[in-house]
């Protein structure tokens, strides 16, 4: 299992966001920690290869914005996803050693 972190500036533009997940499948990352993802409020966006948990600002603005990109692979592994507020947010994840 590989876990990575990243920096982006936003995931509000299409083009961001499929470009992260083009990176992410390049180097076969199954959990991601997403800082400045800029999406607004709380969700999820569900495709068939990912799942991309957020927590954001609660109007509309496009500022700050925390999350986690979980691989197809593990998806089935996550027990939590718990959004604090625009900064923080935690997920649960059974592995095994």
């Amino acid at each position: 299992m590989w876990i990575a972190n990243c920096n982006l500036r936003t995931l509000c533009r299409a083009e961001a966001m499929n470009k992260l997940i083009k990176g992410l499948d390049k180097y076969k990352i199954d959990i991601c920690a997403m800082q400045k993802i800029r999406l607004p409020g709380q969700g999820t966006v569900i495709t068939n290869n990912y799942l991309i948990l957020y927590s954001g600002h609660k109007s509309d603005t496009h500022g700050f914005g925390t999350g986690f990109y979980v691989s197809k692979h593990i998806i089935h592994n996550l027990l939590d996803f718990e959004p604090v507020n625009k900064i923080i947010c935690k997920i649960r994840v059974q592995l095994k050693y």
